[in-house]
């Protein structure tokens, strides 16, 4: 399983960060996991086009996990080169209320021309995708917001929270991960409700008992230095802060 970082920052505009998104491959098996803006230009970087991702799955629709689609749908319709391969979304309740309105604001512009897109809502509980297994759990920051957990068939594991506060659905989602990608979105100083500052992070990290966090979702004020001695006072795991397309193969 190769996991990449499309992008480590967050809804303000960076030329170093990208918002949110993960790109996991398995057994040639595209699936990404959020979809901010940014992150379709990096599946370029990376030799991927709208023709070749097979699933995506959403944390929560804010802005910065989900812009990019728009551009995905809109650029699969191209006339000349239209995509063929069939497409599902995958996300909490309430997603498809929201495409739906998503779709009506744009009228046919987003319709797919030659493929069949499927919406699919799930909650908790764990579902089988290929050669994935999905476990699904509630995390602390929207009502629509839910972890994932994928696990091939050797065993390897990578948990991503998306956006969430402290909370005992992502320790469950993480615990003895190979990878757990957690987001950290500011200082201690600054935390705001919904999000993980670097002690509240590694206090979650702990408990967990993953092998591997790789902190990601830094708004500027991120001081990370700090961060990572903070993280380290807590959690004695091998801990990475995350870069725009960085990989880890499990």
């Amino acid at each position: 399983m190769k996991v990449t970082i499309l992008g480590s920052g967050t809804a303000v505009p960076s030329l170093q960060r990208n918002s949110s998104g993960v790109l996991i491959q398995e057994k040639k098996i595209n699936t990404l996991v959020d979809f901010g803006y940014g992150n379709l230009k990096q599946l370029l970087n990376l030799g991927i086009t709208y023709h070749d991702i097979d699933r995506i799955f959403f944390t929560h629709n804010h802005p910065d996990h989900m812009c990019d689609l728009i551009p995905f749908l809109f650029g699969s319709r191209y006339q000349l080169d239209a995509r063929k391969k069939d497409l599902e979304i995958v996300a909490g309740p309430g997603f498809q209320d929201f495409f739906d309105k998503l779709m009506a604001a744009f009228k046919h512009w987003l319709k797919p021309t030659e493929y069949k897109l499927n919406i699919l809502e799930i909650d908790e509980g764990v579902y089988e995708f290929e050669s994935l297994k999905v476990q699904v759990g509630k995390v602390k920051h929207i009502a629509m917001s839910r972890g994932y957990r994928f696990t091939n068939d050797r065993g390897k594991s990578v948990a991503l929270s998306g956006d969430t506060d402290y909370c005992k659905g992502m320790i469950e989602l993480g615990r003895g991960a190979d990878l757990m990608v957690l987001e950290c979105a500011w200082p201690d100083e600054e935390k705001s409700e919904g999000h993980l500052g670097p002690t509240l992070a590694g206090k979650l990290a702990a408990e967990a008992d993953c092998k591997k966090i790789c902190l990601t979702h830094f708004y500027p004020p991120c001081d990370l230095g700090n961060i990572r001695k903070k993280v380290q006072d807590i959690y004695t795991g091998e801990l990475v802060l995350a870069r725009d397309l960085m990989q880890f193969e499990l």
